[in-house]
């Protein structure tokens, strides 16, 4: 039963902190020489865009390149965890199956905004970029507008590109999310931006998940995402004080 899900860790370093049961696959310039199981150089893929894509590469090589029936996608960093444990521990692929098995999806539990979706990617990058996403879905899949805007004026959404998910759903998403992608690619000077902002498509990629997810009306279980080390309880509380000072 567990073959029928494949974890991938994405990595662009060496780390120990791959748990038991996942694939560490390495992406960008290094991703080959870091011991990893498998790299986003091989076979079809984009792994020159790395800096700008950040683990985009490692989704875009696993929708070229593997025929699984569930797969799921972490960080060498951040994993999804079991909620109420005093210190966080890595959610099992047992209970990552039953959800599945359950027609839910597993997806990062939303990152609250100050305002909107759309004000906290103006705060903290480019607005136009933002903007021209909605010109680009508006001239190619114009149904998925709605959803755009509704994501966008909403006050939370899922980030850090991470999922589980069945590979017919990421096939759906990736044949999706790509083509606008490399349309904004054309548009967008990378050379004008420092080293964090040239990751824009991965940044972008983090709100357009979630107009994917609202336009195919997924079902979707809400798992927290932490750092390894992390205790859920201080995490909770610094979240709750940043709330505060918010206001």
């Amino acid at each position: 039963m567990q073959e029928q899900l494949k974890l991938f860790v994405v990595a662009h370093k060496k780390t120990e902190n791959v748990p038991a049961g996942r694939t560490l696959i390495g992406v960008g310039a290094d991703g080959a020489n870091i011991g990893a199981d498998c790299s986003d150089g091989t076979g079809d893929n984009i792994s020159s865009k790395n800096a700008s894509y950040c683990e985009l590469t490692a989704l875009y090589w696993i929708w070229k390149n593997t025929k699984e029936e569930y797969v799921g996608l972490e960080h060498y960093r951040r994993f999804f965890f079991t909620r109420g444990q005093l210190f966080a521990r890595p959610m099992r692929r047992e209970s990552m199956l039953k959800v599945l098995a359950s027609g839910k999806i597993i997806v990062p539990k939303p990152h609250k905004c100050p305002s909107t979706v759309a004000a906290d990617y103006a705060e903290n990058h480019s607005a136009s970029d933002l903007e021209l996403c909605r010109d680009i879905i508006s001239s190619r899949c114009p149904q998925y507008l709605g959803a755009f805007d509704a994501v966008m004026n909403s006050s939370s959404y899922s980030l850090a590109n991470m999922f589980v998910m069945p590979m017919p759903l990421m096939n759906d998403y990736c044949g999706w999310l790509f083509p606008i992608l490399f349309e904004a690619e054309k548009h967008i000077d990378i050379c004008a931006k420092d080293s964090y902002q040239r990751r824009v498509f991965g940044f972008l990629a983090e709100r357009l998940f979630n107009v994917w997810l609202a336009y195919k009306k997924v079902d979707v279980c809400y798992a927290p995402v932490y750092n390894v080390g992390d205790c859920p309880i201080l995490v909770r509380i610094k979240g709750k004080l940043s709330q505060l000072r918010r206001k």
